[in-house]
Parts: structure tokens; C-alpha cells; sequence
């Protein structure tokens, strides 16, 4: 008898355990990167479980219009929330919920695949790209950050190549002389920064998935001797360069918002600055920014 009532008394704590886990809602809204507004008909789901806005028996797909979703006696936990639709990149982000607070609410991004890699304006109706016009000035850096020539050599429009000489014999047998050879290049001259505001806030669409830490710092922009940085490849001679002052830099804020595009925040300095963008200690790309 003492036996049965004690695998009575643990098959009513198991079912205690079980019949009384503490449960919650998770819901929220699926919106444009760029845009902030609301995205029909996204799709939403919680990893590994079973809660999907694409299951038979999810009730809020009228919702779904609105962009907005809601998953009901979710157990508390910590969970991987994705987003998707057709033609845009996906999220993925993670939410926690506990016995004290076992409801979440929160707000995922998604944007359209159309979108190239590079820095784009935040607060604007669509994706606007920062063109970066200096990447053809940029030199390869190792300890030095990163490096701009002062001028580039660029081939002429109309530019022709030299004729050559005439190597047959004139009327006293003498050579014809060599034509003068044409100026088929000219020295195109670094485009001036872009002038913005001290607070920074951009995105940045990464060209491939990150595995690790996206990096985002801002360093002054110097004019110095190549001599000095000898680590930069792309220089001749006795060239002078623009290069960032590696010992005066400031680390931007990274926020994760989609797969692969991250939101840059921060305060820069006053004056020319060289934004470098860097993941397993190398560059990805720096952009030459004035700050008034």
C-alpha cells in the first residue's frame, strides 16, 4: 500500500510539472528595412517548434495583412524567431521569455534581395546607396587601416595610342621621324568627402554572411608620405596619400537587423574622417566622410 501511494504521489508531481508549465504569447510586426512600414503576408516562424503562420490551424492570417503575427501558449524560453518573404532576405532574431514575463512583443525586419551590398541612407522611403566614388583612389592596408591616392592616372576620353615610327627610308635614305607620342593619360584628382552631420546613422548591406562580428570604426583622415606606410600597396615613388590615424580611431555602434545588413551608429569627430568596415581583422570597405 505505501508503494502505490508512492507512485501515485510521483505520477501527480509529474503531472503537476507538465499540466502546469507556464505558457505565453509572442507577437509582433514584420516590416520593410528601409522603409519602417508594415509588409503584407510575411511568413513567421518560431525555430525548431511548431508555431508557423503557415500551419492549417493558425488563426491570425487576416492579420498577416497588417504584417502583423501573434503565436499563443508558447512555453517560456528562449527562442529564434525568423521572418521571410518572397523576394526579400530573411531575419532571425532571438527573444526570451520567463515566468515573470512570459508574453514578448517585438518588431523584425526584412528587405528586398534587390538590394546591393554597400552603405545606404536610414530614414528614407526607399533603399538610397551612398555611392562610394573613392574606391578606385582606396589602397590595400595592413597595419595602416586604410590609404587613398591623391590622384589617379586615368585614360584619357579619346585618347589614342601613340603611332609608330615610320621605319621606311625617305628619298636620301634617311628614317622617317617617329611621330610624337600622345598624352594618353591624365591624373584624375581624389574626389572630395562626403559632407554629413556628427551623428551618424546608416545601414550597411554586407556582400556575404557573417560569421563573425561586423567591426565599424571612424579615424581621422591625414595626408602623409607613403614612406611612412609602407604596409600600403598601390603607391609610386615619392607619393603622398590620404590615411587614417590608426591611433585616434572611434568604434561605431553595429546593430544586427536582417541577414547581412546591419544599422551604423554614432557620433564622429569633426573633420575628414575614413569609415572602415572590417571582419576577421580585414577590410571590407572605407568611405571618406567630411563632418562639419
Amino acid at each position: 500500500m505505501k508503494k502505490l501511494l508512492t507512485i501515485c504521489a510521483a505520477a501527480l508531481v509529474a503531472f503537476a510539472m507538465t499540466g502546469c508549465e507556464k505558457t505565453g504569447t509572442i507577437e509582433g510586426e514584420v516590416c520593410d528595412a528601409f522603409t519602417g512600414k508594415a509588409l503584407e503576408m510575411p511568413t513567421i516562424w518560431i525555430d525548431s517548434t511548431i508555431y508557423s503562420t503557415l500551419k492549417d490551424k493558425y488563426k491570425y492570417k487576416q492579420e498577416l495583412r497588417k504584417g502583423q503575427f501573434k503565436f499563443e501558449k508558447v512555453p517560456v524560453g528562449t527562442y529564434k524567431v525568423l521572418a521571410g518573404r518572397s523576394k526579400y532576405i530573411k531575419s532571425r532574431n532571438m527573444v526570451t521569455t520567463t515566468e515573470e514575463n512570459p508574453n514578448a512583443k517585438l518588431t523584425l525586419y526584412i528587405y528586398s534581395d534587390q538590394v546591393d551590398p554597400g552603405l545606404y541612407i536610414s530614414g528614407v522611403d526607399a533603399p538610397t546607396k551612398i555611392s562610394n566614388q573613392w574606391v578606385i583612389w582606396s589602397t590595400q592596408c595592413e597595419s595602416s587601416i586604410a590609404g587613398y591616392r591623391l590622384a589617379f592616372p586615368q585614360q584619357a576620353a579619346g585618347a589614342k595610342v601613340p603611332p609608330k615610327a615610320d621605319k621606311k627610308k625617305g628619298k636620301k635614305g634617311k628614317k622617317g621621324k617617329a611621330a610624337p607620342a600622345a598624352d594618353a593619360s591624365k591624373m584624375t584628382p581624389l574626389p572630395e568627402p562626403r559632407v554629413v552631420d556628427g551623428k551618424l546613422e546608416v545601414f550597411y548591406r554586407n556582400a556575404s554572411s557573417v560569421t563573425t562580428p561586423l567591426i565599424a570604426k571612424t579615424f581621422p583622415a591625414v595626408v602623409g608620405k607613403v614612406a611612412d606606410h609602407k604596409d600600403c600597396k598601390g603607391f609610386e615613388g615619392d607619393e603622398k596619400g590620404v590615411f587614417a590615424d590608426k591611433d585616434k580611431g572611434s568604434d561605431l555602434t553595429v546593430t544586427y537587423i536582417a541577414e547581412n545588413l546591419f544599422k551604423i551608429t554614432g557620433n564622429l569627430p569633426k573633420g575628414k574622417q575614413i569609415i572602415q568596415f572590417s571582419q576577421d581583422g580585414k577590410t571590407l570597405q572605407t568611405y571618406y566622410f567630411e563632418v562639419k
